[in-house]
């Protein structure tokens, strides 16, 4: 796959995270209960439980909502399957899509480094 999609696919991902995340905070600034931790073993696993599930609901909705806006070079095919996939994976937090995203810029630069590099050595083009 090339890294300029994977680059969108990821960046795309970041994007629905963060919003979602949003989303999530939203939801718990009107359900108090969500945001502070129980003294009570079970009812704090439910709260954590509740969490997840909010995560993931908000995940799959922010995705299907930006269905229409998602760019046809990332996803070619938005099929139902598709959007339910972007939220579970945007439910995940865009502070590890942000370490992907690092990685993945990074391997392009590298790949593009040493892309420009065999041209040179190749004379194909003349260094700056």
């Amino acid at each position: 796959m090339d890294m300029t999609k994977v680059t969108a696919i990821v960046g795309l991902l970041v994007a629905l995270s963060i919003a979602s995340e949003r989303l999530v905070e939203i939801v718990k600034g009107v359900v108090p209960p969500l945001t502070g931790k129980s003294a009570v073993q079970w009812k704090e696993g439910v709260r954590r439980t509740a969490n997840q599930l909010l995560a993931v609901g908000a995940g799959v909705l922010t995705a299907y909502l930006a269905r229409p806006a998602i760019p046809a070079e990332a996803l070619p095919a938005t099929s139902d399957a598709t959007i339910l996939a972007l939220g579970l994976l945007a439910s995940g937090g865009s502070g590890l899509w942000n370490a992907v995203l690092s990685y993945v810029l990074q391997v392009k630069d590298i790949k593009e480094a040493a892309a420009k590099s065999a041209r040179e050595t190749a004379g194909l083009t003349v260094p700056k």
